[in-house]
């Protein structure tokens, strides 16, 4: 029975987050703060109350002139006249003025820690927004990855972080000001219930009236969201593909779709600014007409005494005030509402694919890397790897050959822990990779891809993947630059380890742009180097000087390479020759020439 309390707290705390999905997003992230912030606003509302009832024994003052005065004014808020006179204190004009002071110095007070708790709880919150968002992205499922929408993510991390952050400021400030109508709304009730009753009346029609703006207003927001992510997914390609764009003239066609879309957006924002413009408009006639009313039923149907009547129309105007400030501020969450479910779902989808993995880390590190046992993967029902056996040793070279299609790419992606496999088994040297840690494997990789990976950012922090720049690590630096025959145009930039490679290294050529990654790969303490037709964009000569650095390295790492120009391949220890997703031939170069119809087609193909 003594849990019964706990147990029914916790229950309606349930319920209020089920029935508040908004309230249960910002609880996710605040916690108590929220409780902190209600409390103390509650603080403020009762404190402003108590401030404007001290008031109405100043009228006495002025109204009798009388040098005390008394209770009888302030209905059942008398009890504040009976604790001053609990103090000893007589009802002077001076006491009365001193306490209204207190009051409202305590007033300012908490009124000061509430909105300094809302600005550091504000920068908390975003904070942790932009943690978890990061955090998901990083360890977001690779196969997931493939499929999402590239315009959503970039939307959802960038311009919808700070919209939500906007639904932030809205949502505190509609608590502060609901806590506020409510403390006043009770205080009306305990001067004048039939006050309080007429209040309540008037604000539920004054609800009717908004009601119909805010559900168009969460409508619009929601549309806002969707065309946003929509220009975002267009304008990223528009920068990876603009070179392209321009050669051809083609820019005019993707143009048109952007400023549709701009429009779009422009058109529900506007439509929104002039809901919200309304509610604005409407207000004070409201609330105006609502005072008059109020008046009226206080004087002519009520009974009301002046005393009362004042007391109540000032806890009533201070109610309004406040519900005047909370509607457009519920009007602005509702313009970020579709930012909050948009960022709610996208982290929801973002942890619900995490990548899957296990938590051993091996210590011992004997026999092969990689073993494939009956290994296949399939897209669906769609299999691309079928029933694959192989054994990769330490310190081997192997390459991998085949028409596009054959699988070999996907095959590389199952190695480096991209794609798990959907049958059979890989074993990473003995131990199934399904129960072992694979970042703990990928730190030891390097990741040569067809496509060079190169940040907006200088030579040397590309290479070095921004380590500090001390002597040590220079030395590394000068080592891997060499290594992958980059030092000739390095030292030839103006600003040379220093300079800004651009968007996607735009700045530079197709061979550059590879050898810097190939340097990157050099840099790091690697075990495996797998490498995806990483010589694909380079010149016969550059092409060379690559493959000699490559050969440099056969014996000291385990290199996996899917090779397009065949030459390449010549000085693997062994060649992986696949079609439609299973192995045909496996062998040295010379070997498969003579074993191999296929691979011997590719090479006369290629002339070689």
């Amino acid at each position: 029975m003594q849990h019964r309390p706990y147990s029914m707290l916790e229950s309606l705390k349930k319920l209020a987050l089920k029935t508040l999905p908004q309230l249960a997003f910002f609880y996710k992230y605040l916690k108590y703060r929220i409780v902190i912030y209600f409390f103390l606003s509650l603080f403020v509302g009762i404190l402003d109350g108590f401030g404007l009832a001290m008031f109405v024994p100043l009228l006495e003052f002025v109204s009798d002139k009388g040098e005390v005065a008394s209770a009888n004014q302030l209905g059942n808020l008398s009890f504040i006249v009976d604790f001053i006179a609990g103090l000893g204190l007589k009802m002077t004009l001076d006491v009365v003025l001193c306490f209204v002071f207190l009051i409202f110095v305590l007033k300012g007070l908490a009124s000061w820690g509430s909105e300094y708790l809302n600005a550091i709880y504000q920068q908390y919150f975003i904070k942790r927004v932009r943690v978890d968002n990061i955090n998901a992205l990083l360890e977001y499922d690779y196969h997931a990855f493939a499929k999402s929408d590239a315009g959503q993510i970039q939307n959802t991390l960038t311009g919808e972080v700070e919209r939500v952050t906007s639904a932030y400021v809205s949502y505190m400030q509609i608590i502060q000001q609901l806590v506020l109508v409510l403390s006043y709304m009770a205080l009306a009730f305990m001067s004048n219930p039939g006050f309080a009753i007429v209040v309540v009346f008037a604000g539920l029609g004054a609800n009717l009236v908004f009601k119909t703006l805010f559900k168009k207003t969460k409508e619009l927001s929601k549309s806002v969201v969707e065309s946003t992510s929509a220009f975002q997914g267009l304008l990223i390609q528009t920068v990876a593909f603009f070179k392209y764009l321009t050669a051809t003239a083609s820019a005019e066609k993707l143009r048109v779709k952007l400023l549709n879309r701009v429009g779009d957006i422009e058109q529900s924002n506007r439509k929104m600014g002039i809901i919200n413009a309304l509610v604005i408009g409407l207000r004070d006639p409201l609330l105006v007409g609502i005072v008059c009313v109020t008046i009226f039923f206080e004087t002519h149907y009520l009974g009301g005494k002046l005393a009362t009547i004042i007391l109540s129309l000032l806890f009533f105007y201070r109610g309004l005030s406040a519900v005047a400030i909370l509607q457009p501020a519920y009007n602005r969450f509702l313009v970020y509402s579709g930012s909050m479910d948009n960022m709610r779902l996208f982290l929801a989808d973002l942890q619900s694919k995490k990548k899957s993995q296990g938590t051993e880390r091996i210590k011992v590190e004997e026999g092969a890397p990689f073993v494939l046992r009956e290994m296949s993967f399939a897209f669906g029902d769609f299999k691309i790897l079928k029933s694959l056996d192989l054994s990769i040793e330490k310190n081997e070279t192997v390459a991998f050959v085949g028409e596009s299609g054959s699988g070999k790419t996907t095959l590389m992606n199952v190695l480096t822990g991209l794609l798990q496999p959907t049958e059979g088994n890989l074993f990473y040297y003995g131990y199934d990779v399904r129960g072992l840690d694979y970042d703990f494997i990928q730190r030891k990789i390097g990741y040569i891809t067809q496509e060079p990976v190169i940040f907006d950012d200088t030579v040397y922090n590309n290479v070095t993947f921004w380590a500090e720049k001390n002597e040590a690590n220079l030395l590394k630096f000068n080592r891997a630059i060499e290594q992958s025959k980059s030092v000739e145009f390095v030292e030839g930039f103006p600003d040379k380890e220093e300079t800004r490679l651009g968007n996607n290294g735009i700045n530079l050529s197709g061979g550059q742009k590879q050898r810097i990654s190939i340097a990157r790969e050099l840099y790091k303490d690697i075990e495996f180097l797998f490498m995806d037709e990483a010589t694909s964009a380079l010149d016969s000569e550059t092409e060379r000087h690559i493959q000699s650095s490559i050969d440099s390295l056969k014996g000291k790492y385990t290199i996996i390479i899917i090779a397009h120009r065949l030459s390449t391949i010549k000085n693997a220890d062994r060649v992986v020759v696949m079609k439609a997703g299973e192995i045909e031939q496996v062998g040295k170069y010379a070997e498969l020439i003579e074993k191999s119809e296929s691979f011997r087609r590719m090479v006369e193909l290629q002339e070689l």
